[in-house]
């Protein structure tokens, strides 16, 4: 890497400042996808749990910075077409990809600029969500200050602003990783090369440096194993850019302070429940804690937390942190927590609830009702005030009568439970979801945005902004669905495909031609396809 010269110099090689010969980001463009975590839907679920009334999502003006080539503002636009949607950054390969796939698609109520983020004068007026993923950090003290001033200024009265960056302690022993691959990188002057040379660095540290009994061969082998998947963009970025300056939260606190914010939480709700601690580490947490920010702060130190997702509102926002088990009357939930049968429990009722490494247990037979309503209905999320109305009136000849406007006893504790489901990663809590549906129709379609991406490559986003990655069967069918194509068509032109030789399938290692057995093995995969694309929120019509 070359040696920091000057502060300019640093702004040089920054995602989000003036672009020039030298930005790193024109050289190598950082791989721009979906950040479920910044999703408006997401912020606005976090403010209303706090007590704010924050912007409907359908009509919000919503601002990013650092945008890069529209990866995540593109489909965000597209979710909420009465939206009006401003990304900017400073790398003008990136924006120009973004603009030639906003021509493909279409797409009216978005804007991406080539714009120094020190430039940005606030010109377009307030906005009710305001992103920065994946920028703080990587940019000069005199471009963090802005980003804080753009939020504390441009915010409108409910506003919320999404800020991400690396934090201490946990930076504290992956910056000397950063440290030992960027000293092998300067000798060389090409990215590749760089990325070939730190990584080849590295592994020959890990394979050299015991790991038995020594937390330093410990570390390396942690830190080898998750470069070694990592996306080049993001390796390159990360580690090898010359600005990546991490701080403690109670640090980015105070800074936010100064430009009129205040910390209104964390785009991981999970990260911020004293719940998910032990009773007397949790006990401890509240009597060394002054205040919010200390138990946050200390929460880092237990945790050697590495990476924070930090939301500001404005600091004359009377925020509300209790009762938050009402709020859910306005919110929908999702889950596809599956239910499991509990080894060796007695037979009181008791079911057990799995996603991922989470499990829940209860014997509740409202709560047991309301989740294998949630994982049966998923992925579309149900309103809490209809939910809690089925699942209390499940069982034979059982009717429940639910008031729309408060909460009865019984209803506020199956919000609570359901709340704590939220904090352990059981449930999804959903301010406003984007339309899409779950049926298979006569002509399937799905969203320009899916369909332009399943053209370009492999990775797709779906209506809950998340990322997945399609065969090539699945990114030729998901290709041909605009709603024009009914099944016959669609599996003449997949079978059409297989004729012509740009589709070609294989059984049992021997290519298959026989346009009879072509024709049976497509229409199986196709209405497979179909049925995966409507549980995966890729259709919409």
């Amino acid at each position: 890497m070359p040696v920091k010269v000057s502060a300019r110099a640093a702004q040089d090689e920054n995602p989000a400042l003036a672009p020039t010969p030298a930005n790193t980001y024109d050289q190598v463009p950082y791989r721009s996808f979906p950040f479920r975590q910044t999703h408006p839907n997401r912020l606005a679920v976090i403010a209303t749990l706090h007590g704010m009334a924050p912007a409907p999502i359908d009509r919000a003006r919503i601002l990013e910075l650092g945008c890069a080539s529209g990866g995540n503002l593109i489909p965000m636009a597209e979710q909420l077409p009465g939206a009006t949607c401003l990304g900017i950054d400073g790398s003008q390969r990136q924006i120009d990809a973004g603009r030639q796939f906003l021509t493909r698609a279409g797409l009216k109520n978005v804007e991406l600029r080539c714009q120094n983020i020190l430039d940005f004068d606030g010109d377009a007026g307030s906005f009710d969500y305001v992103l920065c993923h994946g920028v703080y950090s990587w940019v000069p003290d005199e471009v963090q200050r802005r980003i804080l001033e753009i939020c504390g200024r441009c915010l409108s009265p409910q506003g919320v602003a999404y800020v991400s960056y690396n934090t201490y302690p946990g930076w504290r022993m992956r910056g000397m990783i950063r440290d030992i691959m960027r000293y092998r990188a300067q000798f060389f002057s090409n990215p590749s090369q760089q990325l070939t040379q730190a990584r080849s660095l590295l592994r020959f540290l890990s394979e050299s440096v015991k790991a038995e009994n020594n937390a330093y061969g410990i570390l390396l082998k942690s830190e080898l194993e998750s470069i070694l998947s990592a996306d080049d963009s993001y390796l390159f970025h990360e580690h090898l850019e010359e600005t990546n300056e991490p701080l403690y939260f109670h640090q980015f606190y105070q800074r936010a302070e100064t430009h009129g914010l205040q910390y209104l939480g964390e785009a991981d709700y999970a990260s911020m429940s004293l719940d998910n601690f032990p009773d007397h580490i949790r006990s401890m947490l509240q009597t060394v804690s002054r205040d919010l920010v200390e138990i946050e702060q200390y929460m880092d130190f237990l945790r050697n937390r590495t990476f924070r997702q930090t939301l500001l509102c404005r600091r004359d926002i009377p925020l509300d942190r209790t009762t938050q088990g009402r709020r859910l009357l306005n919110l929908q939930l999702a889950s596809n927590s599956a239910p499991e049968a509990v080894p060796d429990a007695p037979d009181d009722g008791r079911t057990a609830f799995r996603r991922g490494s989470s499990v829940m247990t209860t014997s509740d037979p409202v709560v047991r009702a309301a989740m294998t309503m949630l994982h049966a209905n998923w992925p579309r999320p149900i309103p809490f005030l209809e939910l809690a109305a089925a699942a209390r009136s499940h069982g034979a000849d059982r009717m429940a009568a639910i008031q729309v406007d408060t909460m009865s006893p019984a209803t506020l504790q199956l919000a609570d439970t359901l709340l704590r489901c939220h904090a352990t990663a059981q449930v999804d809590l959903h301010f406003q979801m984007p339309e899409f549906v779950m049926e298979v129709s006569e002509r399937p379609r799905a969203s320009v945005v899916a369909r332009l991406q399943a053209e370009d490559g492999s990775q797709v986003t779906d209506r809950t902004h998340g990322t997945m990655t399609l065969d090539d069967f699945h990114r030729q069918t998901l290709m041909l669905l605009d709603g024009e194509h009914d099944r016959a068509r669609l599996l003449d032109k997949l079978s059409e495909g297989v004729r012509k030789g740009t589709l070609l399938i294989s059984r049992d290692g021997q290519r298959v031609t026989d346009s009879q057995a072509v024709s049976g093995i497509i229409s199986e995969w196709l209405d497979k396809a179909l049925a995966g694309f409507a549980r995966m929120a890729l259709l919409v019509g």
